[in-house]
């Protein structure tokens, strides 16, 4: 049976697993696969421009829209010749300017079934996809570094599906292609008002990673005056400045993430810049660690820097852990809870000792907590 196909112009994309260990500074769609993940998926590819759209019954029954194929991506048996395919719903077509699509395919029983469509702007997305799918896989620097070039590209589409491919990387592998980019490009994207803000955080990173002292002064005027898009932005405009201007941009880190007036999201997004340093920084540990000891006094985000510790397993910071449990800023179940999960983890004599006292006056939060833990995945030391 085929998909059903959205008619706002985009057919509808396959539901996908949440990429588990994505860009920490990014904010694309997680939901959503690259192009180039879909097309290892799908078993024929095409593209082409959309032509007679018809309605159907009042159910919908026989409603269409034909795809007169102009370029065929990757082939399949089905096609034996055909120029045109049917889309199995009405989607909206200008005559005058009908829009290109591109559009992923399975084939069951002998029956097409088009279950991704992407709108296009031009045929260099048919070259984009084509080199991308030739990329080598085993090698993501090599992979990046290719995507970069497209981050500004004409056709938003294609930018777009190229920002999704440094979205859905991990932190390591962004942060080893960054320092071989083009600053000359991210300045452009950065500078551009048309750049979706979403995608503004990582390329401030980049061209932290790959930029001069003159990006370093940029940044800090962003960072001193954010607007409403730099704002959003600013884990990987602060991140960028970091890079550039070490002293100055933890200086700045820190007085944001201990100023308790600030509002959570300001101090939240400052975590974020230091969870993106944890990965691809490992000089920066006593950086990272100066950044949560400021968290850890905090009610309303305590929870936050205790469960990044665990899950890296620093025990650095145990003593002022602990210590935070008593505090009635910390009692709320979430807080208490993620410190309880801590000292049931930390191997240190002083969380064993913790536990065991718990067990004595609050059994039940110290069962309730080991149980939970059952379910967890086994996490390996950071280094």
């Amino acid at each position: 049976m085929y998909r059903h196909l959205i008619a706002a112009g985009v057919i509808a994309a396959l539901a996908a697993p949440l990429f588990s260990h994505a860009c920490s500074l990014c904010n694309g769609a997680m939901n959503k696969q690259t192009w180039r993940q879909e097309a290892v998926q799908a078993k024929l590819i095409v593209y082409g421009t959309l032509a007679n759209p018809r309605l159907g019954d009042a159910d919908g029954g026989g409603a269409g829209t034909d795809l007169q194929i102009e370029h065929v991506i990757k082939a399949h048996p089905f096609l034996a010749g055909r120029r045109v395919i049917t889309l199995p719903r009405w989607l909206p077509v200008d005559p005058k300017s009908p829009p290109k699509f591109l559009v992923f395919c399975d084939v069951f029983n002998d029956r097409l079934d088009p279950y991704l469509g992407s709108p296009v702007k031009s045929p260099a997305a048919v070259e984009y996809l084509k080199a991308a799918m030739a990329l080598e896989t085993a090698d993501r620097q090599k992979q990046l570094a290719f995507f970069a070039r497209y981050i500004d590209h004409a056709d938003a589409d294609v930018a777009a599906d190229a920002f999704l491919e440094f979205a859905k990387s991990n932190d390591a592998d962004v942060a080893r292609v960054a320092k071989t980019l083009d600053p000359a490009r991210l300045r452009r994207v950065l500078s551009d008002q048309q750049t979706p803000p979403e995608r503004l955080s990582l390329f401030a990173y980049l061209l932290g990673a790959c930029g001069g002292p003159a990006d370093a002064d940029f940044f800090a005027k962003l960072l001193r005056q954010p607007d409403e898009r730099i704002q959003a932005a600013f884990g990987g405009v602060l991140a960028g400045y970091i890079m550039l201007r070490p002293d100055d941009g933890w200086k700045l880190a820190y007085s944001i993430l201990g100023d308790t007036a600030r509002k959570y999201q300001e101090r939240a997004v400052v975590v974020s810049t230091l969870r993106f340093f944890h990965s691809t920084r490992p000089d920066s540990r006593r950086e990272v660690l100066n950044g949560m000891s400021l968290v850890l006094p905090q009610g309303d985000m305590a929870d936050m820097a205790i469960e990044d510790l665990r899950r890296w397993q620093w025990w650095d910071l145990t003593a002022e852990v602990l210590a935070q449990f008593s505090k009635k800023s910390h009692a709320s179940p979430l807080v208490r809870r993620s410190i309880v999960r801590y000292a049931l983890v930390c191997p240190q004599q002083q969380a064993k000792q913790f536990v065991a006292r718990l067990r004595q006056t609050d059994p039940a939060i110290v069962k309730d907590v080991e149980e939970s833990l059952q379910f967890e995945a086994p996490v390996a030391p950071s280094k």
